[in-house]
C-alpha cells in the first residue's frame, strides 16, 4: 500500500532514478546548446517535460529502420551493395577507414560481428542517356541517376538491441546539435537584420537632407546599395516591417527567449528531426527505373531530415559486418 502511494507520487526508488537520469540529460542538453541557460532558476523544470517528449519520439523512430544489409562478398548476394558502393574496393575502404569499427573489434569481448548504422549522402543527377523505348534505341532519353557518397559507419554494437540502445543516445545528441544550429541561425538573422536597419536609417537621413551624402556599402560590402529603396516612403515601409521582425528576434535572443526556443523545439521534435521512408527502384547503373523491370532492384532506406532551412538529409541503413568478411575483402582487394 505504502509503495503504491510512493509510486503515484513519483517518490519510489525507480521514479527517483528516472528523474535523476532525466535531470542529467537536461544538463547534457544545456552543454550542447547554451550554457547560459543555467543562470535561469527554473530551466530544469522548463525543459524536462519537452525532453521526455523528444525521447519518446526518437525511440519510436528507431524501430522503423529498414531490413539489415550484410557488408560482405559477393556483391551478387544482395543487389543493394552494388547500388550503394562503386565496388568491393570502396566497401573495403569504408571498413578499414572506420576508427569506430576498428576500436570495436580490438575488444575480444565484442565478438566477431558488429551491427552498425550506415549513414550516406544521397544525390540525384538528371541527364540524357541511351535507352530502349518501344523497341528503338534512343540516345536522348531523360534519366535520373542516383548515387551515394560520404559513407560513414556509426555506433558499432554487439547486437541489434545494443545498436538500438546506442541509437537512442546518439539521436538525442543529434537533436542537441540541431537545436544549437537553430539558435545560431536566429542569432545570425538578428545581426543581419540590425545591419540592414542601420543601412536603412542612413539612407533615410540622406533622403531627408539634400546636402548630406551617404555611401552605402551594401549587406555584402558592395558600394552600390541597389537593394535599398529610393524613396522616403519606401525606406519607412521597410523600416516598419524590419522593426516587427527585429522585435521577435531580439525577444528570442535573451535568456528567457532562448529557453522558450529550446523548450518549443523539444516539445515539437517532428518539426526538426524526422525519419522519412525512401523507396528507390534502380537498375545496375543506378538509374531510376520502373519496378519489376529486368535487372531492377528495390532499395529501401530511411532518410533523416535535420532542422528546417537549410535542411540536412542523410540516408540510414542498419548493417552487419564480420571479421572474416573484412579479411576476405582485404585478401581479394587490398593493396598488399
Amino acid at each position: 500500500m505504502f509503495e503504491t502511494v510512493l509510486r503515484k507520487l513519483g517518490l519510489d526508488a525507480g521514479s527517483r532514478r528516472r528523474a535523476k537520469a532525466l535531470a542529467a540529460q537536461v544538463e547534457q542538453l544545456i552543454d550542447g546548446c547554451d550554457r547560459r541557460l543555467r543562470l535561469l532558476p527554473d530551466y530544469q523544470r522548463a525543459l524536462a517535460p519537452g525532453l521526455r517528449v523528444s525521447q519518446d519520439y526518437l525511440s519510436g523512430l528507431l524501430e522503423q529502420l529498414p531490413p539489415l544489409l550484410e557488408l560482405s562478398l559477393p556483391f551478387s548476394r544482395d543487389p543493394r551493395l552494388g547500388l550503394l558502393f562503386s565496388g568491393p574496393a570502396s566497401l573495403l575502404q569504408l571498413l578499414d577507414g572506420s576508427g569506430e569499427l576498428r576500436e570495436f573489434f580490438l575488444s575480444a569481448s565484442n565478438g566477431d560481428e558488429a551491427w552498425a548504422l550506415l549513414s550516406m549522402q544521397r544525390s540525384e543527377t538528371r541527364r540524357f542517356g541511351a535507352a530502349l523505348e518501344g523497341g528503338e534505341l534512343r540516345s536522348d532519353v531523360a534519366q535520373v541517376v542516383v548515387s551515394f557518397d560520404g559513407h560513414r559507419l556509426m555506433m558499432p554494437s554487439a547486437s541489434r538491441e545494443a545498436l538500438l540502445r546506442q541509437s537512442g543516445a546518439y539521436a538525442l545528441d543529434v537533436l542537441c546539435a540541431v537545436i544549437a544550429r537553430q539558435l545560431g541561425e536566429l542569432e545570425r538573422a538578428r545581426l543581419q537584420a540590425e545591419a540592414e536597419q542601420t543601412r536603412l536609417q542612413l539612407r533615410r537621413r540622406a533622403l531627408r537632407a539634400d546636402d548630406c551624402t551617404v555611401i552605402d556599402c551594401g549587406a555584402d560590402g558592395d558600394a552600390d546599395g541597389d537593394d535599398l529603396p529610393d524613396t522616403l516612403s519606401g525606406v519607412d515601409a521597410r523600416l516598419a516591417e524590419l522593426e516587427t521582425r527585429l522585435e521577435a528576434l531580439r525577444d528570442d535572443a535573451g535568456l528567457e527567449g532562448t529557453l522558450r526556443v529550446v523548450r518549443r523545439m523539444l516539445e515539437r521534435p517532428a518539426d526538426h528531426f524526422s525519419l522519412q521512408t525512401v523507396t528507390l527502384h534502380l537498375n545496375r547503373m543506378g538509374i531510376k527505373s520502373e519496378p519489376g523491370g529486368e535487372g531492377v532492384a528495390e532499395l529501401g532506406l530511411k532518410e533523416v531530415a535535420l532542422g528546417r532551412e537549410p535542411t540536412v538529409r542523410r540516408a540510414l541503413l542498419p548493417v552487419r559486418v564480420r571479421r572474416d568478411d573484412i579479411a576476405e575483402l582485404r585478401r581479394q582487394f587490398g593493396d598488399g
